[in-house]
């Protein structure tokens, strides 16, 4: 598990604030189990919620996993993931969201048919097959990617985030050195002062279910 991400769960235990950690499923190949027991402690805490991130990076080909392909084949892509995720941490991962890659209408057609993920981060405000919940990027916490910019994310905030019943804010703290950690937490600390409240994804569904 990297410093830095051990850095962030830290931060989140210490401040009591819900948060979500995406995971890249060809991880879960190798044995690897100080990994796997470092997800399943994380998860069974209750303030982190583990969800699904692809299961590869991108590779040299520069096109992302789920922008080609049939949807049975990204169908299949799902599954494997799944399928990892329960036989090695012995938890299913119920959001998604792709890593560095864009959808096409093949995943939003074959995340309808993987029963385990009932939720969709950054997916469309209506997609066309996927019947569970879809939540849509509205912003981000990162301007550019890899850089928490506290005053261009309160900019945005204040035009169209505080508008919104939920916001969907992914960032990647591998890449933060010690200034964008510093703007991730100002930008925290921007949303707490607004009375935010930090869910986990299904606990999210659990509040839109519950209407």
């Amino acid at each position: 598990v990297p410093p830095k991400w051990q850095k962030t769960l830290d931060y989140l235990k210490k401040n009591n604030i819900k948060g979500s950690f995406g995971i890249i499923c060809e991880s879960l190949e190798k044995d690897n189990p100080a990994y796997f027991q470092w997800i399943k402690d994380v998860q069974n805490a209750g303030l982190v919620e583990m969800w699904l991130h692809g299961y590869k990076m991108r590779d040299a080909s520069g096109t992302g996993e789920f922008e080609q392909g049939t949807a049975e084949e990204q169908r299949a892509i799902l599954a494997k993931s799944e399928a990892l995720a329960k036989a090695k941490l012995g938890f299913p991962l119920t959001a998604f969201g792709p890593h560095w890659s864009g959808t096409t209408d093949a995943t939003d057609e074959a995340l309808e048919g993987v029963p385990e993920i009932k939720i969709w981060l950054y997916g469309p405000a209506k997609p066309k097959f996927f019947t569970r919940l879809s939540i849509d990027r509205v912003m981000a916490l990162e301007n550019p990617t890899f850089v928490p910019d506290p005053e261009k994310f309160k900019a945005v905030y204040e035009k169209a985030g505080h508008k919104r019943e939920v916001l969907v804010l992914q960032g990647h703290p591998n890449q933060w050195d010690d200034k964008r950690w510093d703007g991730f937490v100002q930008i925290i600390e921007f949303l707490k002062s607004k009375n935010v409240v930090f869910m986990t994804p299904s606990e999210y569904l659990k509040k839109t279910q519950a209407k």
